[in-house]
């Protein structure tokens, strides 16, 4: 519909700017044609102009303003509600087939009544409809709450996952203050044999060098003995 709304926007503000214009280059004839329709209301509220030619500027101004705003597509449902409320004297004013005898210019009055009419409904319609074509608004809608739905599933997922890192990390160190402690463990171990090592060692070299010494001392008193009885 974006397309279509473009392309009409130019048609529906091209009568406004044109009426606009020519009101406020020449604002006496149509300032004739209305003026004795729009006296009785100046008459009535104080701070309108009392002046026809002034009345009809003042409408070709707002004409002109809002037409280039349809134009432009900016602020379009103010916009096209006041297209509609400059109708109203149009409608109320200009147009009067009834009072026409001519069957022909009757007819071309009639005919031009019901244009404005025709415009003023259709305003009304584009004023009041929704910003959003509801289609347009439902899928925004899924697509933001899908797009919502997918950022708390990332952030769940980031959470897990930071929660998994950090147990894993906690798990590591423990291993590797289990591993130091058992090593700790071996290391004194092996070192406590080694020190008995040593100390058997060290006591069996002691109980040699005891073995030799008596094994000398037995030598020696054999030899002792075998001199003392070779001289008796």
């Amino acid at each position: 519909m974006r397309p279509i709304t473009t392309l009409a926007r130019p048609f529906v503000a091209a009568p406004y700017i044109m009426s606009g214009l020519d009101a406020l280059r020449d604002p006496r004839g149509r300032a004739e044609q209305v003026g004795p329709s729009v006296k009785p209301i100046a008459d009535r509220v104080e701070w309108l102009p009392k002046d026809p030619e002034a009345l009809v500027r003042i409408e070709g101004a707002l004409s002109l303003g809002t037409g280039a705003l349809l134009l432009t597509g900016r602020l379009r449902r103010l916009t096209t509600l006041l297209l509609a409320a400059q109708l109203l004297p149009a409608l109320a004013t200009e147009h009067r087939y009834w009072t026409e005898d001519d069957p022909e210019r009757r007819a071309n009055e009639r005919s031009h009544l019901l244009k404005n009419a025709g415009l003023f409904g259709a305003l009304l319609m584009v004023a009041g409809e929704p910003r959003r074509a509801p289609r347009t608004a439902q899928l925004r809608r899924r697509a933001r709450e899908t797009q919502i739905r997918s950022g708390a599933e990332v952030k769940a997922l980031r959470r897990e996952a930071a929660l998994t890192l950090r147990e894993a990390r906690r798990e590591a160190a423990r291993q590797v203050r289990q591993a130091r402690a058992e090593g700790a463990r071996k290391a004194a171990r092996s070192g406590r044999g080694a020190a008995k090592a040593a100390k058997t060692a060290k006591a069996a070299g002691k109980a040699a060098k005891v073995g030799k010494a008596g094994k000398s001392v037995k030598a020696t008193a054999r030899k002792g003995r075998a001199l003392a009885g070779s001289r008796r």
